[in-house]
């Protein structure tokens, strides 16, 4: 089976959802009107429904807001000031036919911390200037995050191909024009569609790592013992008694990325549906 490169595969899913999205054209659906955002006057994605209390969406938006700021400090505290003694960095584990390979999660773990910072600003510039245009020139650099962990994920930890960086300035590029260039609704659902893309994205990935690596520990091929002792030497090498052993720290890799995109789909969709 012809193996294609993981900007290549990223890119032909946005493909697939450009097709999508032209399947609707000529259809008529009846879209709700703008309302101004009570901050800024600027029109929201989101409409004005009768019944809805601002109280709930300020208080959950604030909430948040800080419990990121806590995460965002800590991750970058400790993704760039990594464990001075190497026993104690994680890595990514590679096996094959031929050779076991481990690469560090420094660069992966400061990617993650980037990604929180980004998702914080998402949220506080989605507070005081709401969902619209303007919060597409924050809200993409998100997405764009999410790009570079998916890559990172493909290429053991490591951005391989000096093409990536323009192919991402590319996205970050397209995505921002066409938000501004589109009428609202095709604005709000192309952004929040390739958005969508990039969460569902995430969980998969992040699932199939974790799955691969246990079938690997237990049924794992010429080099499984070489890779035994590569994991156990990184366990035993911690000062502390390991709570969570390789490969069960994934599942909150998971978790995290599960929660995150039922936030969207509660944000996006059911509060909004409930008051209409």
């Amino acid at each position: 089976m012809m193996k294609i490169g993981g900007c290549s595969a990223v890119f032909l899913s946005l493909l697939a959802l450009v097709l999508v999205l032209l399947s609707f054209v000529g259809i008529n659906p009846e879209v709700p009107k703008q309302a101004p955002y009570r901050f800024t006057g600027y029109l929201s994605w989101l409409p004005k429904q009768e019944g809805s209390d601002d109280n709930m969406l300020d208080a959950a938006t604030l909430f948040n807001i800080i419990t990121m700021i806590i995460a965002s400090y800590y991750a970058l505290k400790w993704a760039y000031n990594p464990p001075t003694n190497p026993k104690l960095i994680t890595h990514f584990y590679s096996a094959d036919d031929n050779d076991v390979a481990s690469s560090p999660t420094i660069d992966f773990n400061r990617v993650l911390a980037i990604y929180i910072v980004t998702t914080l600003l998402a949220g506080a510039v989605l507070f005081f200037v709401g969902a619209g245009k303007i919060w597409v020139a924050v809200g993409v650099f998100h997405n764009a995050s999410e790009f570079i962990i998916l890559i990172m994920l493909g290429s053991g930890g490591k951005i391989k191909s000096s093409t990536f960086w323009p192919i991402l300035g590319f996205y970050i590029f397209i995505i921002s024009i066409t938000c501004i260039l589109f009428k609202f609704p095709y604005d709000a659902l192309w952004f929040k569609g390739q958005g969508l893309c990039f969460d569902w994205a995430l969980i998969i990935e992040f699932t199939r790592i974790y799955l691969t690596t246990l079938h690997e520990l237990k049924h794992g091929g010429a080099n499984h013992d070489d890779l035994d002792e590569l994991i156990e030497n990184e366990d035993d090498s911690s000062q502390h008694k390991s709570i969570i052993h390789h490969p069960h720290q994934l599942l909150l890799l998971i978790f995290g990325a599960f929660f995150h995109l039922i936030g969207n789909f509660v944000f996006t969709i059911f509060l909004y549906s409930f008051y209409a």
